[in-house]
């Protein structure tokens, strides 16, 4: 009977080994069926099986339903929760064995450990290790190690580096564990301290795992050159065959932008690309904003036979959304959808995004709807793309929905909020919002956030409020403040508020043009045009250039660039006898051209024919002229749109019944029947 249990325990335990739970669960069905399961050694098996095979329903049901448990049984429930990602369960449950009165083994003990630490419960972890003195864990290597890395990974590193001290046999485990946790912890310079202690320990020798934790530090700091000094000493080791290490390698140079050594690194793999390495490599590009050597080393992995995981779609699905590149995206979306990776909550927030730059909202809605349980992340991308498209009652509605299913909101949660309330005219409701971050929330206002109100402010015309709100900040405002405060004082006409805002913006990026064209039109605005040709002759004599506005439109798979009378298309008398039919079409629906908006002392007649020759003017008539008719016109600037371009898509959208797209360097106008999205607010 004991060799019989014994080969059951053996194939049931190859089962969990290989994870094939099928075969675990017919055997279990044939238990059930013939001589039933008395006894607990074969229970405690079936539900380890299921616990690894990540079927934790089977697994729990058995637990619930055995009439005796063991410290086994136990064990196996703890970990299986905590392996599959279910650590409140796994705490619960190793509190509930506590209560049991059953005293845990180390393995257990570390699994809660492990459990905790992904919680980034302090306050359990430190009951944990009260727990572990009682019990003489502390000094046991394993659980010390986990005490430690619960405790880095909590921020209190210094209970952490005196625990790791406490433990008599330091190896590279413990030293491992050590590094990792600060890495892991964001605490990149103190991880690469730690790893420096460690090679100056002649006893202890460096393997895989010391040096890619090493490696995800240097990534972290984008250090490039300390990762070659690694690098030299992983070719010196021998590890530099491990796929661990190489893939380490890659994403440590992709990070740190030297994208030609990761090439390198991934060339002399031995046994030819892998995913992961593949994935870093398309990041890399992504993050530099080389979009056609992300896609073609997506092609390329594909022709090498790789399987692209959720990592690589989602740094792709990225690309296209920075780049806008609609008809690539939608590619990788039908991609997706033949995957599992459909469900996985970043790629769902890259599709979010990418719908939502590239200007089709009711698409971006419709993949977030589609989504059973979002995550903090997804919620973030919805609300992040409601606030590009100025959709600000939508965007508070999406926040309240997030923390009604108890989705916790963070510091890039409400840089979204208070940018939608601020495009949308939502003042009030912005200040709220801001004023409850901390005390509501836990979340403490950074740079960007008064940024944001400031921003909000200013567009209102509330510019009184904005200099006291300034006065009461626990720092200097940063760039974007005063750029934001600088545009509200050209909008709403204050010279000396503005002035104070060029020179401020001046001091903080003396190499941004911007700061002078917009005090050039502040002055313009007066009539000051004494001080409007001293500006020019400073950025004249400094050698700053005025960044020239560019509109592009994507056809056929092909991005048409414009910029403001642009004749270099091959299509230009196309283009251009469209864009005069236009202006006689318009101005019978009331057309009159906003010549305040020219920067120049000119003729009225001149002022017109350089307002109508704009490039995003330009892309639209090209798109008439290209695109099917009915197909929604979707154009980029860099630049924010005049008010005289915004006056004239109203109407071109109207006369030609079609809805028209535009994002600019703030946000997304949706033109259509002769109106704005932003209802004129921007």
């Amino acid at each position: 009977m004991l060799k019989e249990l014994a080969i059951l325990a053996q194939l049931i335990q190859s089962y969990a080994l290989t994870g094939k739970l099928q075969k675990g669960k017919q055997l279990h069905a044939h238990l059930l069926t013939s001589t039933g399961i008395s006894s607990t050694f074969i229970a405690n098996h079936l539900l380890n099986m299921y616990a690894k095979c990540g079927d934790l329903t089977h697994a729990l049901s058995m637990f619930d339903h055995m009439p005796k448990r063991n410290l086994i049984t136990w064990t196996a429930m703890i970990t299986g929760f905590s392996h599959n990602a279910r650590f409140l369960d796994s705490v619960l449950t190793f509190s509930n064995m506590c209560a049991a009165g059953i005293q845990p083994t180390q393995f257990a003990f570390s699994s809660a450990v492990q459990a905790t630490t992904s919680l980034r419960s302090l306050a359990f972890g430190r009951q944990l290790h009260s727990l572990s003195l009682k019990l003489g864990y502390h000094a046991e290597l394993f659980v010390g190690s986990n005490l430690a890395d619960m405790y880095s990974k909590c921020g209190s590193l210094d209970v952490a580096c005196r625990i790791f001290e406490e433990i008599p046999e330091k190896d590279e485990v413990s030293w491992t564990a050590m590094i990792d946790g600060y890495a892991k912890n964001g605490d990149f310079h103190e991880a690469l301290m730690a790893f420096r202690n460690f090679l100056d320990n002649e006893n202890l020798v460096a393997d895989q795992h010391v040096f890619c934790s090493a490696l995800s530090a240097c990534a972290g700091l984008k250090a490039g050159k300390l990762g070659q000094s690694i690098h030299a000493s992983v070719v010196k080791s021998g590890s530099s065959a491990e796929s661990a290490v190489s893939n380490s390698l890659t994403d440590m140079y992709s990070k740190a932008g030297d994208m030609e050594s990761a090439v390198t690194v991934v060339n002399t793999f031995p046994n030819g690309w892998n995913v992961v390495s593949c994935s870093s490599l398309i990041d890399g590009y992504v993050e530099m904003d080389h979009i056609e050597e992300a896609i073609n080393t997506y092609a390329e992995s594909k022709r090498q036979g790789l399987y692209p995981n959720e990592f690589t779609f989602s740094s792709l699905i990225k690309a296209c959304a920075n780049d806008a590149a609609l008809d690539q995206g939608t590619q990788l979306h039908a991609q997706v959808i033949k995957t599992s990776f459909i469900l996985d909550s970043f790629v769902c927030a890259v599709l979010v995004d990418m719908y939502g730059k590239c200007g089709l909202l009711f698409s971006s809605s419709q993949i977030f709807e589609e989504i059973e349980n979002p995550t903090d992340i997804t919620w973030n991308s919805k609300i992040n793309v409601l606030a590009q498209h100025g959709c600000g009652k939508e965007a508070i509605e999406a926040f309240d929905q997030m923390v009604a299913r108890h989705n916790k909101p963070n510091h890039v949660t409400f840089v979204s909020l208070l940018m939608a309330c601020s495009h949308s005219g939502l003042v009030e409701q912005g200040l709220q919002l801001f004023g409850s971050m901390n005390t509501a929330f836990g979340v403490e206002p950074r740079d960007e956030h008064y940024s944001c109100v400031i921003d909000m402010l200013g567009r209102a015309g509330r510019l009184e409020e904005a200099e006291i709100f300034i006065g009461k900040m626990p720092s200097e405002p940063n760039a974007y403040a005063w750029c934001s405060l600088l545009g509200a004082c050209r909008t709403h006409g204050r010279k000396e508020l503005g002035e104070l805002a060029a020179e401020k913006l001046m001091r903080l990026e003396p190499e941004n043009s911007g700061s002078h064209v917009l005090l050039s039109t502040i002055y313009a605005g007066v009539g000051q045009w004494e001080d409007v040709k001293a500006v020019r002759r400073l950025m004249k004599d400094s050698g700053r250039k005025k960044l020239p506005g560019l509109s592009w439109i994507e056809v056929e798979k092909k991005t048409h660039v414009f910029g403001a009378e642009d004749w270099s298309h091959p299509r230009k008398d196309e283009i251009y006898k469209k864009m005069e039919e236009l202006l006689m079409r318009i101005r019978g629906e009331g057309y009159v051209p906003y010549t305040a908006a020219v920067v120049s002392k000119v003729e009225e007649s001149e002022k017109e024919r350089l307002l109508r020759h704009h490039s995003e003017r330009i892309a639209v008539a090209f798109a008439l002229i290209s695109l099917p008719a009915g197909k929604p016109i979707i154009v980029k600037k860099n630049l924010r749109v005049c008010v005289d371009c915004h006056s004239a898509m109203k109407l071109i959208a109207k006369v030609e019944r079609r809805v028209i797209i535009v994002r600019d360097s703030a946000r997304f106008h949706h033109f259509q029947d002769g109106n704005c999205s932003c209802r004129d607010y921007w």
